[in-house]
């Protein structure tokens, strides 16, 4: 039998593995104690790490093969796609960390929040992946959709990433409300 808890595990792992690395970054950012220490490759390296341990948990999770299984009333469906999708943007992801390094250090920018950022719209993602439902889609999306508005807009001091951060949200509200609305 399936088990549904295997099914999940890996998403609710990885968002309390960013929330996790949230509340790290918050407290020992603003931590006089510690001289408000630059937290960006600490916070990366631990969210590559959770990413690994999320790909791990996939691969003990996985389905039989060839057969398709739905949970929670036919909203999510887990099968050798979604799996073989699942693991790829799981790679991508820490593909993407890993570039974020050099970002990081060539531009001399130190803002963790840019990591859970990104962990935070793969959860969306691998949820977004296992919908099989049009109800269940749309609150994988939104979540995604906020996370990409908050990259886009993560150079505080540049012009042109604020503008593209507020024409990324306008623009994407527009398809949201037809989505939602119909």
């Amino acid at each position: 039998m399936f088990n549904l808890f295997l099914a999940v595990f890996p998403e609710i792992f990885l968002i309390n593995a960013t929330l996790i690395l949230l509340i790290h970054g918050v407290v020992f950012s603003t931590s006089k104690k510690y001289d408000y220490p630059p937290l960006a490759s600490n916070v990366g390296w631990l969210g590559l790490l959770s990413v690994l341990i999320t790909i791990l948990l996939l691969a003990a999770g996985a389905p039989p093969p060839t057969i398709a299984q739905f949970f929670w009333n036919n909203f999510f469906r887990k099968d050798d796609f979604t799996y073989y999708c699942q693991i790829f943007l799981l790679l991508s992801t820490a593909g993407t960390i890993l570039m974020c390094f050099d970002y990081f250090e060539q531009e001399r920018f130190n803002a963790f929040e840019f990591i859970v950022s990104i962990l935070l719209a793969t959860r969306s993602m691998l949820l977004m992946i296992s919908a099989y439902d049009p109800i269940a889609m749309y609150p994988a999306i939104e979540p995604q959709s906020l996370c990409f508005y908050v990259i886009a807009a993560s150079k505080r001091n540049s012009e042109f990433s604020t503008e593209a951060g507020l024409k990324y949200l306008i623009l994407g509200a527009f398809p949201s409300g037809i989505l939602l609305f119909g």
